[in-house]
């Protein structure tokens, strides 16, 4: 990452005098790129300054911010998934203090603070509430895997809690964030859509001869039909049960289709022996890719997206897969599902873990009669769905509420 390090942002006096927006996350990959973007130009009454928490560095992705985000790194070397560990709960409470040093020295008028997961952030939201500056909790949570039990929902509504009230405003990024953080006290008036969005026009706008080079790269026949996957090849994303109902079913269902893979991860050798030699052909791996703009044409050179994951904040992927304009056959579970596929129209909604159901849904969009309808379908819920869950009109409102940003 080739964001400043803490102590050059220190030493930058640009910032000090000028009136910042201040996010808070604990890295930069491409999406949170293009959100942070967008923010830098569609807010220009602030200057927004980026803090990054942790390096993430055991993540392929390698990325340098834009210098109009403003990124300055607090954590070289450090990886987020670690951020909440008790083993670095003293190193994060430190990183907060140096971080609330760091704003001290500068016109701060709001700051959103992505997490709530460790102890620096608690004690930035905490800093924040005692100077009167607006503070924004925003997070992917999921209130459908969300499933402590006994005792350790009792403690989390206890910690939780008084973190969320001590908050100015909360941004989740859907309907089943917002339930989420409703449970845990939060107030509704204070709630704000904040969705986590790909560069939708990126995906959109790819001409036809790059789509072309890329499926020609990756070996791709232009006349064959596709379902794609994308995503880390680990146990949570169930990829195996998408490879049961391709191969046990839908390949002989539907010889035209073929099946694609984008991503990598420990269970790739795994997955490939879950296909029979028969079928190796109608199958294809694409490994990691960094280039977004590949996967973007690869979805553009597709027709299904298939997304079985059991356990999902979230999941970014399923925007871009409506963006692509493609049908969605995804688990009902996954944070951004009720968001972006209408049962029956575009795609369908399958219970995790289920087979069967799974199976059912991929017979059922790759019908001859109904696949073309339900991708441009895909395109008008994407359409409707920006219009109201817009990320930067959400800041917006809330930044005008809390009396940042005039009306």
């Amino acid at each position: 990452m080739a964001a400043r390090s803490e102590m050059s942002g220190n030493s930058s006096p640009d910032h000090s005098d000028t009136a910042s927006l201040v996010i808070v996350c604990n890295s930069v990959p491409p999406y949170r790129v293009h959100l942070h973007r967008r923010i830098a130009r569609e807010v220009p009454e602030l200057k927004l300054l980026t803090v990054v928490t942790h390096e993430n560095h055991t993540d392929r992705w390698r990325y340098d911010p834009p210098a109009e985000i403003n990124a300055i790194l607090f954590g070289p070397g450090e990886e987020s998934s670690q951020q909440g560990s008790v083993r670095f709960a003293r190193h994060e409470w430190h990183k907060g203090g140096r971080i609330i040093q760091w704003l001290e020295a500068r016109d701060v008028r709001a700051v959103v603070v992505c997490g709530y997961n460790d102890l620096a952030r608690i004690r930035i939201i905490f800093w924040c509430r005692r100077k009167g500056i607006p503070c924004f909790i925003s997070g992917d949570a999921n209130i459908l895997i969300d499933n402590p039990r006994g005792m350790k929902r009792v403690v989390k509504h206890l910690v939780l809690q008084p973190v969320l009230r001590a908050a100015t405003g909360i941004f989740p990024c859907g309907r089943n964030g917002e339930a989420f953080f409703l449970r845990y006290g939060a107030r509704p008036n204070r709630i704000h859509l904040f969705p986590y969005e790909p560069d939708i026009e990126e995906i959109q706008l790819l001409d036809a001869s790059y789509i072309g080079s890329v499926r020609e790269q990756f070996g791709l026949a232009s006349h064959r039909r596709r379902i794609v996957f994308s995503g880390r090849l680990i146990e949570l994303k169930r990829v195996d049960l998408l490879i049961d109902a391709f191969v046990k079913t839908v390949a002989s269902a539907r010889p035209e289709w073929d099946l694609l893979i984008i991503g990598d991860g420990p269970l790739r050798n795994a997955l490939e022996s879950l296909v029979p030699g028969w079928l190796r052909g109608r199958v294809h791996w694409t490994g990691f890719l960094g280039n977004q703009r590949q996967v973007g044409a690869l979805y553009r050179a597709s027709d299904v997206f298939a997304f079985p994951s059991n356990r999902e904040q979230w999941a970014l992927v399923i925007p871009e897969a409506a963006a692509a304009g493609l049908a969605l056959v995804v688990a009902s579970t996954v944070g951004s599902a009720v968001e972006f596929v209408h049962d029956g129209i575009n795609g369908q909604l399958f219970p995790p873990d289920d087979l069967p159901a799974l199976t059912r849904s991929l017979l059922n969009v790759t019908q001859e009669g109904k696949i073309e309808a339900m991708k441009a379908a895909s395109h008008r819920q994407l359409a409707d769905w920006r219009v109201r869950n817009d990320p930067v009109q959400g800041l917006r409102r809330a930044l005008s509420e809390n009396r940042v940003l005039k009306r």
